[in-house]
Parts: C-alpha cells; sequence; structure tokens
C-alpha cells in the first residue's frame, strides 16, 4: 500500500512538472510570436531629390548658364532664354549632362524641367553607385510645351542610383536647350 502511495505521489509530482514545462514552452512561443509580430520589416519610402552636384560637356557661361544651375529645385517658371538655367556653349551640337544625388535611391522616375528649347534630349540614362550607367530612355521628346517637364518612368531598378545623364543633340532644334533643374525619384 505505501509503495502505491509512493508511486502515486511520484507520478502526480511528474505530472506536476511536466505541466508546468507544457505552459512554460507555451509561454515562451506567446513571446516569440509577440516579438516577431513587433519586428516588422520597415515600409520603403519614395524620395524625391534634386541634383547636389552637376557636370556638362559645355556651359554658355559662369555661374550664369552653367552647370550649376541644374542643381537644386527649379528656379525658372516661364518659357524664356534664362540665365538661371543651364545652356551649352554652342547651342548647335551634342552634349551631356551628368547629375548627382546626395541619397542613393531604387530609381522609378527622371523628370527634367527644360525652359527653353524642348526637342533636344535624346537619351537618358540612371548612373549607379559604381558608376556605370544604363540607359533607360532614348527618343525624341516630342512635346514643345515650354517651360516643359519629359518625365521618364521606369521599373523600380535593383540597383541603387546615385546620378541621371542626359545626352542632348542641339542640332536636332537648331536652338539651344535651356534645363533648370533634374528630379530622381526612387525608394529608399
Amino acid at each position: 500500500m505505501m509503495t502505491r502511495n509512493l508511486c502515486g505521489g511520484v507520478m502526480r509530482r511528474l505530472w506536476v512538472v511536466f505541466s508546468l514545462l507544457i505552459w512554460a514552452g507555451l509561454c515562451v512561443g506567446c513571446e516569440r510570436a509577440e516579438t516577431l509580430i513587433t519586428q516588422t520589416t520597415p515600409t520603403p519610402s519614395v524620395l524625391s531629390q534634386w541634383a547636389i552636384a552637376a557636370e556638362a560637356s559645355s556651359q554658355f557661361g559662369f555661374p550664369d548658364w552653367s552647370a550649376t544651375r541644374l542643381t537644386g529645385a527649379p528656379a525658372v517658371n516661364a518659357c524664356a532664354d534664362d540665365s538661371r538655367a543651364w545652356a551649352s556653349a554652342r547651342g548647335n551640337g551634342v552634349e551631356w549632362l551628368r547629375l548627382t544625388y546626395a541619397q542613393p535611391v531604387y530609381a522609378t522616375e527622371v523628370r527634367i524641367y527644360q525652359t527653353l528649347g524642348r526637342g533636344a534630349i535624346f537619351r537618358v540614362s540612371l548612373v549607379n553607385e559604381e558608376g556605370a550607367a544604363q540607359r533607360i530612355w532614348e527618343g525624341e521628346d516630342t512635346d514643345r510645351t515650354c517651360p516643359g517637364v519629359l518625365i521618364v518612368s521606369v521599373p523600380q531598378t535593383a540597383e541603387r542610383i546615385v546620378g541621371v545623364r542626359i545626352d542632348l543633340d542641339e542640332s536636332r532644334t537648331g536652338f539651344w536647350n535651356q534645363i533648370d533643374a533634374v528630379e530622381l525619384i526612387g525608394v529608399r
């Protein structure tokens, strides 16, 4: 009889210990589930930014009509020959612009703010962090709205982008193509 009571007591104790272990495991699981729920991935944010630096194959003057005029937000809101926008030295040849941005992004769009002589842009490329350029648009800007914005939209890039290159052929228009600003839009 004593053996039976001893066995029964041991079994009850084992059952209590076993129950406590199960509850402890469930509680740890609850804490993990709670932790996983609170540690969500942040939603990517869209960033619209203006160039912080610019280079050009040529420029009409300095500081007026120079590549530095391509940096920052647009300053010209009229269709006019305005020294606050970039202009090439000759106004009738092939030119290039290269713009640099502060924040690398997975690009989705480039907006080129033109203030005079639209129609010369024939190619737009994105520049990644290693300096390699990838063409995203080639053609003819047929919209003659002045001032106007050439918008080039692309599927979100796989690489982070830090620059934009614009190629122009002003012999297409026979006149200067003045550009005030270039906006890069993408996801951080």
